[in-house]
């Protein structure tokens, strides 16, 4: 083991971060090759900075640092973590270059192109920029509109990008439905407040703080509601 990646941090943080940008710019004499470690380094130097309280993914002076030390740019930094957090997890037993790992590791590629792109590399292939392109477009999650088609036409729920489902309803109809479901249950819920309310209407008044109730140009509502309400009775009492 290298005697400067035994210095626990801890201990001396100061001691380590040297030690670490030591091994950083060793590995910068070679990018293609030493990707995955220079992201590594800079994930277990931004380890030695304290998070903040506040937005806990964040940790302050980290950046400062990294830029001042290695002249690395905010980007390229960034690239770096981000390919380390996708890919640093399993080791890519074939050789998979920069720029296909930096495609693949974008937040719109799903992790299953990058199981198949890391079980490829493994067996023997040699992954391209074009390959990884391929990859990527083949797992990622459809567009809207096209979860909708696709779940119409296989019979079966699709998982958009919008990270919403759809089941390959028209849009008409699935907005209609869902029109007519807060419609209906708003009048369940409203109905279901006031038949279970231990107050009579003048403590009702009483109880509400002033800016609670209804301006004189919005009270009414209240014989709206009360002329509906007695329709619904009437007609719920018709129904056959």
């Amino acid at each position: 083991m290298n005697q400067l990646a035994s210095i626990d941090p801890a201990h001396n943080v100061a001691s380590y971060r040297a030690a670490a940008l030591t091994r950083i710019k060793d590995l910068m004499h070679d990018w293609s090759q030493n990707t995955l470690n220079l992201g590594r380094e800079l994930a277990d130097v931004a380890e030695t900075f304290p998070v903040n309280p506040k937005r806990p993914t964040t940790r302050p002076g980290f950046m400062a640092w990294a830029k001042q030390a290695t002249s690395l740019s905010d980007t390229q930094i960034f690239v770096l973590l981000r390919i380390h957090r996708k890919f640093g997890h399993r080791p890519v037993q074939g050789r998979l270059g920069q720029k296909v790992m930096r495609l693949l590791s974008q937040p719109d590629v799903p992790e299953s192109a990058r199981v198949e792109a890391m079980d490829r590399a493994e067996k023997g292939e040699h992954i391209q920029f074009r390959d990884a392109k391929k990859i990527a477009k083949a797992h990622k999650l459809p567009t809207a509109k096209d979860a909708n088609q696709q779940a119409r036409e296989e019979g079966r729920p699709v998982l958009a990008r919008d990270g919403f489902i759809y089941f390959g309803t028209d849009p008409g109809r699935a907005k209609e439905g869902e029109d007519r479901r807060t419609m209906v249950y708003g009048v369940r819920k409203a109905l279901d407040t006031l038949g279970n309310i231990q107050l009579t209407a003048r403590q009702f008044l009483d109880y509400a703080m002033p800016h609670q109730l209804w301006t004189g140009e919005e009270a009414k509502i209240i014989k709206q509601a009360l002329r509906w309400l007695t329709a619904l009775d009437e007609a719920w009492d018709a129904r056959e």
